[in-house]
C-alpha cells in the first residue's frame, strides 16, 4: 500500500513537470511492529513441563510489521523563470506567494498566468481574483474577511492583510482588494509592474500586487496543483518585502523529470516485489492448509 501510493505521488509530480508554479511533493513514510502497541505481559510462573512456542510468546499472530505513509511535504524550492512577453504574466523571484481570493477565503499560489476577466479584473486561470494591498484598516468592531473592502473610520489597529484579522499591536497596515484595469484596458495605456509588485496604467499607479511569505511555507496545505491554503495560525504571512516580481515571465514547475522517472521506475519495482512476496505468502498459506487437510 505504501509503495502505491509512493507510485501515485510520483506520477503526479511527472504529470504536472510542466505546469506553472508547481511545486514537487515528496512522501514520507512510518514504520512499525503492530505488536508493539499491545501492553506487555505479566510474568509468568514457569511450570515444570514440556513448553511449547505459545507458552511465552502471546501475540498470537499480531506481531505484523507495517509501513504508512506518514505525510506529503512539498519542495517549495524555486523553479526556473521562462520569459513570455505577455503582460498579466507574472512570476516570483523569492519565497513570497501571490494571493488569490477564492470562495472558501485567502489562497496563495505560485502560479502567474493571469488574465483580466469580463469585469476588468485581474484573475488566475481559475478566475479567481488576484489581490493587492490597499486601502487602510480602522473598525475593530465589524471585523471583515479577508479580501473584503474596510471603513476606515474608527478605532485604528493593526490589520493583517492576508488573514483578515486585528492583532493587539498598534499602528495600521494595508488591506487586501481585486486589482481592476478595467479604466486601463479602455483608455489603451500600457500596464507596468514594478519589481517591487506596483502596477502603473502610463504614468498612473493602479495598485501593488499583494505578495506574501511565510516563515515556514512547509505548513501550507497544496488544496490544488496550483493553490494553497494556510491552516496554520500560527504560520502567519507578512507582507513580501524580499521577494521581486517579474513581469512577463511565469516560473516553471520545480520537477526534475529525468529525476522522477527514476524514482518512478524504482517505486514500481519495489511495489512489484512486494506483490510477488504477498503472492508466495498466500501460496505457502494455502499450500499449508492443504498438506493439513490430508493428514
Amino acid at each position: 500500500m505504501a509503495q502505491s501510493q509512493n507510485v501515485d505521488i510520483i506520477a503526479n509530480n511527472l504529470a504536472n513537470a510542466n505546469t506553472t508554479g508547481f511545486k514537487k511533493d515528496t512522501p514520507t513514510f512510518k514504520e512499525y511492529l503492530t505488536a508493539n502497541e499491545r501492553p506487555p505481559s505479566p510474568a509468568i510462573d514457569i511450570p515444570r513441563t514440556i513448553f511449547k512456542d505459545s507458552d511465552f510468546y502471546h501475540f498470537d499472530g499480531r506481531e505484523h510489521a507495517k509501513v504508512n505513509l506518514n505525510k506529503v511535504v512539498t519542495d517549495h524550492g524555486q523553479g526556473s523563470m521562462r520569459s513570455t512577453s505577455a503582460p498579466f504574466d507574472m512570476a516570483i523571484d523569492g519565497p513570497g506567494f501571490f494571493a488569490v481570493s477564492t470562495p472558501s477565503g485567502v489562497m496563495f499560489t505560485r502560479s502567474g498566468d493571469f488574465k483580466v476577466d469580463g469585469k476588468g479584473q485581474l484573475v488566475n486561470q481559475e478566475g479567481f481574483p488576484v489581490l493587492a494591498l490597499a486601502g487602510e484598516a480602522a473598525d475593530t468592531s465589524n471585523q471583515p474577511k479577508a479580501g473584503q473592502p474596510v471603513d476606515a473610520t474608527r478605532n485604528p489597529a493593526s490589520f493583517n492583510p492576508f488573514t483578515g484579522q486585528f492583532p493587539p499591536t498598534a499602528g495600521s497596515k494595508p488591506l487586501l482588494a481585486p486589482i481592476n484595469l478595467k479604466d486601463a484596458l479602455e483608455a489603451g495605456t500600457v500596464v507596468h509592474v514594478t519589481p517591487e509588485g506596483e502596477v502603473f496604467s502610463g504614468e498612473d499607479r493602479v495598485a501593488k500586487v499583494a505578495v506574501a511569505e511565510f516563515a515556514n511555507p512547509v505548513l501550507l496545505k497544496k488544496e490544488t496543483t496550483s493553490l494553497y491554503s494556510n491552516p496554520d495560525p500560527a504560520n502567519v504571512p507578512r507582507v513580501g518585502d524580499s521577494s521581486r516580481v517579474r513581469q512577463g515571465f511565469l516560473e516553471a514547475s520545480n520537477v526534475n523529470p529525468v529525476v522522477e522517472l527514476m524514482s518512478l521506475i524504482k517505486a514500481n519495482r519495489m511495489f512489484e516485489s512486494n506483490m510477488r512476496a504477498i503472492k508466495a505468502y498466500n501460496d505457502m498459506a494455502g499450500k499449508e492448509a492443504n498438506e493439513v487437510g490430508k493428514l
